[in-house]
């Protein structure tokens, strides 16, 4: 099985994100990324685990952190091939926490990749955008103002596919973050 972790996005964030994703397939003819994936802002990236057990009982073990407030409000990218909406400016705690979350990961034998070592939170919009494409995105995008979410990191999330070569990620089980803000 495959899995990643992630906070699983809802209410207005994630119906922005199944309309903006699915308007951009319809005008560039790129992947809709809602379509294979569920609104979420990723925390440790896709990776392979025979024994879901252990993930479930780390996961409960760090959902008793209190719940983060974020803002996404800004369009970036990563070079031409994914463009998403940011948290330019994430709250430290919310950084200290995914790291927290990671080391558990690699206290597993689960190996991080170079860019967990320092999450940038984001909410993917396009991805494996060819020069072109991202080219027409980029410029659609920015020609609207970005939205602004301030929204609550309230929740870790398990997304599972049954092997690689499915496309599309379902939601196995969420914890909610249930501590108390000092």
């Amino acid at each position: 099985m495959r899995y990643f972790i992630g906070y699983l996005m809802r209410g207005e964030s994630a119906e922005y994100f199944k309309a903006t994703c699915s308007d951009i397939a319809t005008r560039f003819g790129v992947e809709d990324v809602s379509s294979i994936v569920p609104p979420h802002i990723t925390v440790k990236a896709p990776f392979d685990r025979i024994d879901g057990n252990s993930i479930d009982e780390i996961i409960s073990l760090i959902a008793d952190a209190p719940a983060i407030p974020i803002t996404l409000s800004e369009w970036n990218h990563f070079g031409t091939r994914t463009i998403f909406l940011d948290a330019p400016n994430p709250p430290a705690e919310l950084k200290t926490y995914i790291k927290s979350v990671l080391s558990k990961f690699r206290s597993l034998g689960i190996m991080l990749n170079p860019q967990e070592h320092d999450p940038h939170i984001h909410m993917s919009i396009a991805r494996f955008l060819k020069p072109e494409q991202y080219e027409e995105v980029w410029k659609y995008l920015n020609a609207m103002p970005a939205p602004k979410f301030d929204i609550m990191f309230d929740n870790l999330t398990i997304f599972v596919k049954e092997n690689r070569d499915e496309r599309i990620w379902k939601t196995l089980k969420t914890f909610p973050l249930t501590g108390k803000r000092q």
